[in-house]
């Protein structure tokens, strides 16, 4: 259902496999904490929530993002995780050109990742179209680790990236082969966008880390998830308090 008020969107991928670079594939999807730490914050703060994909299909839990190795072997942390990404409404995902009548209340736009995002975000229009909007109106996005791979998007083939040229931090190289999927990924997300005309900031490997430039706020990997929604929470509520209503203007 769409709602009345103005929302947040959280700009998810559908994808479900990751096509490696040898042909393989694997399952893939949303990373679990990537998007319930930010959900949960945004949740508490009171901001409505409506989850979009570009095809309007649900998105699914990565299954990489509940492993115990890539939890610092934290079973605690482990369970909690699939418990609560079980409870996520993902099946009330809504395509991008459903919400154009109602695209005048959205205040804000968080992309989380996961591995599924390098498949259907680069490359959809409907997603180029969304971040072209959100420029335009100077509203804020955040891109956290693979969910910087929307970035790519294009509205229309041969013309501009809405956010290209602007600093941005993404899930390093360096990181990725530290990973088990060393040599296989597709391609590298870092390499993708600095090819593309964006300024990438790396940190440190693991570290929490969120760019900030002008309306485009970024975090490297999942250990940035919580700093980069309260980043992107206290701009929504910043330009709430400056129009003077709540959770819009």
């Amino acid at each position: 259902m769409l709602p009345s008020q103005p929302f947040l969107a959280f700009l998810l991928s559908s994808a479900q496999l990751l096509r490696l670079r040898n042909g393989d594939t694997i399952a893939t999807g949303v990373w679990a904490e990537e998007l319930l730490l930010p959900w949960q914050e945004f949740r508490t703060a009171g901001w409505p929530i409506v989850f979009l994909s570009p095809d309007g299909k649900p998105a699914q839990i990565d299954p990489q993002s509940l492993l115990l190795e890539n939890l610092a072997g934290d079973q605690d942390k482990q369970s909690s995780l699939a418990h609560e990404s079980a409870r996520l409404p993902l099946m009330d995902t809504l395509s991008i050109a459903s919400v154009l009548p109602i695209l005048s209340a959205m205040r804000g736009v968080f992309i989380p990742g996961g591995n599924g995002p390098l498949m259907d975000l680069p490359d959809s229009s409907e997603v180029g179209r969304l971040l072209h909007e959100c420029r335009r109106r100077k509203l804020p996005v955040a891109t956290l680790c693979h969910g910087s791979a929307a970035l790519l998007a294009r509205p229309d083939p041969g013309e501009d990236r809405p956010f290209s040229g602007f600093q941005v931090s993404c899930f390093q190289k360096l990181e990725e082969e530290q990973t088990s999927l060393a040599g296989r990924w597709p391609f590298h997300l870092e390499e993708e966008l600095r090819g593309c005309g964006f300024q990438v900031i790396s940190g440190a490997p693991w570290q929490a880390q969120v760019v900030q430039d002008r309306d485009l706020f970024s975090g490297q990997n999942p250990a940035s998830a919580l700093p980069l929604a309260q980043a992107l929470l206290a701009r929504l509520e910043e330009n709430r308090r400056h129009r003077g209503s709540k959770h819009g203007y």
